[in-house]
């Protein structure tokens, strides 16, 4: 006799009960809320701060661009080269973590 089997025969059903996902993720989503009570509002603080100064920053950039648009490609390419530098390091740091676990 299975577990399952003596579980059943036990509690007086005739199979065991089925596995409700629906409960399972709620007790997820409230252990959740427990262990990270403001994370959420944080999270939202910081990508509204965020978003307020590039909105601020948003009409000198544009003016002053109109004007020296030939420095502002220039500043476009570096920064694109120094997003790609910063993301390969990332990358790069990532994979030696992974194989300096093993």
């Amino acid at each position: 006799m299975t577990r399952e089997a003596r579980l059943a025969a036990a509690l007086g059903g005739s199979a065991a009960p089925a596995r409700d996902r629906a409960f399972a993720l709620r007790v997820i989503e409230a252990m959740e809320q427990k262990r990270y009570p403001g994370e959420t509002l944080r999270a939202m603080l910081r990508a509204g701060g965020i978003a307020a100064a590039a909105g601020s920053l948003a009409y000198p950039l544009l003016a002053w661009a109109g004007t020296n648009a030939e420095a502002f490609q220039n500043g476009i390419w570096g920064a694109a080269a120094l997003i790609g530098l910063v993301g390969l390091a990332r990358l790069m740091s990532a994979r030696a973590t992974v194989l300096l676990r093993r």
